[in-house]
């Protein structure tokens, strides 16, 4: 397969897509976010386990901002939020991800026929289950789940125990569910695309990255290598604000605190912004990636079965003809 004719087609698709990359906004809003608190959360409760602050600076602030949202009488707005970034990231994300699969099938393919996203919505909507089922199911080997669990047992056994008991459990897990994910790589494309059941779509995508280990493997470099941008963006999104409001304790006393903090939510609201935008690029370029390939590699597959199969539409790739 031509890497690079695969990831200039993605790209060039990315960046003439205007619509796809909005469709993916408010989901990666809600990722971002989700993503925000989860390692605030965990740095401000290591930071507590290892003294750096006080064991209860982290609840205090959670009360102090629920009492600011109530005295401000934002808490239902705050509890509004909550749900729509809840519903986006944990809920809502297998249908996206299905209309985004079928939005981009649509462009390779029929580069020619208007998209109507809405439409792409409703057809979406018969692959939610599937693919709700499919995270679920495997969600546990997930690598942020793992990184999570791993970072908890950490601050509450770290020593002996988790050296000795909980990391020689974690490593083989981990090296696991790695594999699990990589065999398991083509699954929602051979849901959407095919329209294969579930177990059907599981051993189609294993066998699938047998024959093309190699191939799949350098994809999932390539997106590890993209996203690990997204991760450090996250990281100065959380860090300028947070430096902002350390500068902000110099001014305690001063007319100058509310200017400050201020500025720190100002800033840190554009940052997310931008954060949550540039994810959505990078949502719509990984599975521009990944689609070209699966077409690609499915064809390359049914060339060399006897499966009496039509290869896939949109293949015009000279070393498979």
């Amino acid at each position: 397969m031509r890497y690079a004719e695969v990831i200039h087609n993605a790209w060039e698709l990315t960046t003439s897509s205007t619509k796809l990359k909005w469709f993916c906004f408010v989901a990666s809003f809600a990722a971002v976010v989700v993503f925000i608190f989860e390692i605030a959360w965990q740095l401000g409760m290591l930071s507590a386990e290892f003294g750096i602050v006080e064991h209860e600076f982290v609840y205090k602030t959670l009360g102090t901002s629920l009492s600011f949202l109530t005295s401000h009488h934002l808490l239902g707005w705050a509890l509004f939020l909550l749900v729509f970034i809840l519903l986006f990231e944990f809920v809502l994300q297998p249908w996206i991800q299905a209309t985004l699969i079928l939005a981009i099938r649509q462009e390779f393919n029929y580069p020619e026929k208007k998209l109507s996203l809405r439409q792409k919505i409703i057809e979406g909507g018969a692959y939610f289950f599937k693919l709700f089922e499919f995270r679920a199911l495997f969600s546990p080997f997930a690598l942020m789940t793992i990184t999570l669990f791993t970072v908890t047992m950490y601050r509450y056994y770290h020593g002996d125990i988790f050296s000795e008991i909980v990391l020689p459990v974690v490593v083989p897990y981990l090296i696991i569910s790695f594999f699990i994910n990589v065999f398991l790589s083509f699954v929602p494309y051979f849901l959407v695309c095919e329209k294969c059941a579930l177990g059907k779509s599981i051993r189609k995508s294993i066998g699938l990255v047998f024959l093309n280990f190699g191939v799949t493997m350098a994809i999932i470099l390539l997106m590890f290598l993209v996203n690990f941008r997204i991760v450090i963006n996250v990281l100065v999104v959380i860090g300028v604000p947070v430096g902002i409001l350390g500068a902000a304790t110099f001014f305690a006393q001063s007319s100058w605190l509310g200017f400050m903090v201020t500025l720190a939510i100002i800033i840190g609201v554009i940052m997310v912004a931008l954060a949550s935008y540039l994810t959505a690029i990078i949502e719509v370029f990984s599975t521009a990636v990944w689609e070209r390939a699966f077409f690609r590699l499915r064809a390359k597959q049914i060339e060399l079965s006897s499966e009496e199969e039509e290869p896939p539409l949109g293949i015009v790739d000279e070393e498979y003809i």
